[in-house]
This record gives C-alpha cells, sequence and structure tokens, in this order.
C-alpha cells in the first residue's frame, strides 16, 4: 500500500461528502482511505459507511469520543501505507492534486513532502499559502505557520512507528503543530512543494475559532516549549529570530480573536492574566521590537510591555471588528 488517508470526524456531516469525495476522486488502487468516526452523534456514520460500501479502498473504524488526538493516533494504528496523508473532514484534495501526490509517494526519496493549500472562507473567497522563496525545514517550521497542520503532507509511516511519535492527549489546538516537530526530529529528508493540495476550510465552528482563550494559551505554551526543544537542537540565529517574530504575532492573533465579541473589561481582565503567563512573557522578552514590521506590530509590542491592558481591549475589539 502506498498512501493510507487518515480523516477523523467528529460531527462532520456537513463537509464530510465533499471530502470524502476527493479522495475517491484518486485514480489509483495504491491508497487507502481510514475513516476514524470519534463517537458522532449525527449522519455521519451512515454516510461514511455508504463509502465504504461503495469503494473497497475506504475503511470506518467507529469509537468512542476522545478528541482528534485519539483519533488520529488510532487512525495510524490502522493504516498500512509506506505514507500517512492526514486530511481533516471539513477540507478536501484538489481535483488536481493527486498526480503530484503519488508521483512523490511512488519515488520514495523523502520523508515528508509538504504542500502549499488554499484558504477557502466562509463567503466561498479563496487565498493560497506556500513556502516563501528559499525557505528550509527549520524555517518553516519554526517561522512560519505552513507546517504547523499535520494534514496535506506525505509523511513515512515508518518513521511515525519507529520514534513511537504520537499527537499529544488533552490539547484542543497546536497537537498537530507538536507532532510535526516531533516528526521533523526524527525524520532525515525533506521536500517543501509550493504545489496547493487542498483546501483549508475556514469557519467559525472550526476548534482553532471556537477554543477558549485561555485553552488557547495553555496549548501554545506547550507548543513553545517543544519549539525551545527543537531549537537547541538545531540551532540557527537567524531561525531563531524569525520564530520569535512568528511566535509573536502569534500571540497577538489570540488576543485579537478573544476580543470580538467581549466587553472590554472582560477582555482587559484575561489580557492580563494572559500577560503573566510565562510562555507569553518569554515570547515578549525574545522579540526585537526593532525586527517587528509592520508599525502596527510595535505599537501592539508597546502596549503589551508597558501594561496597557485598557488599551489592548480597545485597539483589538476595534481591529477585530475590521478584519
Amino acid at each position: 500500500m502506498l498512501i493510507s488517508v487518515v480523516i477523523p470526524v467528529y460531527n462532520g456531516e456537513k463537509y464530510l461528502r465533499e471530502c470524502l469525495s476527493s479522495v475517491q476522486a484518486c485514480p489509483s488502487d495504491g491508497i487507502e482511505c481510514i475513516i476514524i468516526n470519534d463517537g458522532s452523534a449525527d449522519g455521519t456514520e451512515r454516510l461514511c459507511r455508504d463509502f465504504a460500501g461503495a469503494d473497497r479502498r475506504f475503511r470506518l473504524v467507529s469509537k468512542e469520543n476522545a478528541g482528534v488526538s485519539e483519533a488520529r493516533n488510532a487512525g495510524v494504528a490502522e493504516a498500512s501505507g509506506e505514507y500517512i496523508f492526514f486530511l481533516d473532514a471539513d477540507d478536501y484534495i484538489a481535483a488536481d492534486a493527486w498526480q503530484g501526490i503519488l508521483a512523490h509517494a511512488a519515488g520514495g526519496g523523502h520523508d515528508m513532502v509538504a504542500y502549499g493549500y488554499y484558504n477557502l472562507f466562509d463567503g466561498g473567497g479563496t487565498s493560497v499559502e506556500r513556502f516563501p522563496e528559499g525557505c528550509d525545514i527549520k524555517r518553516a517550521l519554526l517561522a512560519t505557520t505552513l507546517l504547523n497542520p499535520c494534514w496535506g503532507k506525505l509523511l513515512r509511516r515508518e518513521v511515525i512507528l519507529k520514534n513511537d511519535i504520537r499527537f499529544m492527549k488533552g490539547l484542543k489546538t497546536c497537537e498537530d503543530s507538536i507532532f510535526m516537530l516531533d516528526f521533523a526530529q526524527c525524520a532525515e529528508t525533506f521536500l517543501l512543494s509550493d504545489t496547493p493540495v487542498l483546501y483549508y476550510r475556514i469557519h467559525a465552528e472550526s476548534v482553532m475559532r471556537s477554543a477558549k482563550f485561555e485553552s488557547k494559551l495553555a496549548d501554545f505554551a506547550a507548543l513553545s516549549e517543544r519549539r525551545g526543544v527543537y531549537l537547541a537542537a538545531n540551532h540557527d540565529s537567524a531561525a531563531e529570530r524569525a520564530m520569535n517574530r512568528e511566535q509573536f504575532s502569534v500571540v497577538t492573533d489570540l488576543f485579537r480573536s478573544h476580543a470580538k465579541s467581549r466587553r472590554i473589561s472582560e477582555i482587559k481582565r484575561a489580557y492580563k492574566a494572559g500577560m503573566a503567563d510565562p510562555a507569553v512573557a518569554a515570547v515578549i522578552a525574545g522579540v526585537d521590537r526593532a525586527h517587528l514590521s509592520p508599525f502596527y506590530k510595535r505599537l501592539e509590542y508597546a502596549m503589551m510591555t508597558r501594561g496597557r491592558y485598557a488599551c489592548l481591549a480597545v485597539y483589538f475589539k476595534l481591529k477585530g471588528r475590521l478584519s
């Protein structure tokens, strides 16, 4: 078996048919599609059984709800392909992508092949994400968001099994980013492809958007710690500076998303507590204001370091309304 497509799904009936159809469009018998039904209570299981009954490449595994980390771990345990290709149930593979994916898998020359992807917004608009020119694996991991998700990549299954790499339990977000850092630490050969291969759906129902502020901060702390471990083993001063800028942007994005639907007093309290978080404090201390751009990032930095929580609350609430 060449590729095992692993799809965790929980109450994903709304978008699942489009996702599974995009896998079914693969012209090769050298793939299998393992759907992990994580205790869904909607029509997910029925829909999955329809696909499994019509296409022998599809296999359904139903289990009690335990979260996406456990579901992906279960999918890896069930897989038999040389490569794992994770796919979320609300995303789908581009119609013209399979030829390139199959060619890379058949070549077998890399432990990881990572692709670009399309952002698909609620209103139907799209944008494309590609690796910056000259980007290497360290820069991609530490200073971009392109390797944060586990989906949309060919990952050699042997590397996962041999090194007992697993998705961390108990995290609402960042679990796949930590998995990717662990995988990259153990893998030897990488290919960063500019070709977009899937559509990543951005909508209000996603876990990343619905998770609580405090939960996101805790998960970010776990990711920041693991990034530190990776950086210590693969030190690069330029990558470290770029990582600090990227992590500062992550923190400010968390602040902005928290401000949209809350009162100023509530936002102010949350920001004050968030700034006291050791991981956030370390990011603020590690970033060089002179390296921040555009100008508004320097403004955000100034308000954070001076403890202007009321100003931050008003600023991010206005910015959230405009974004």
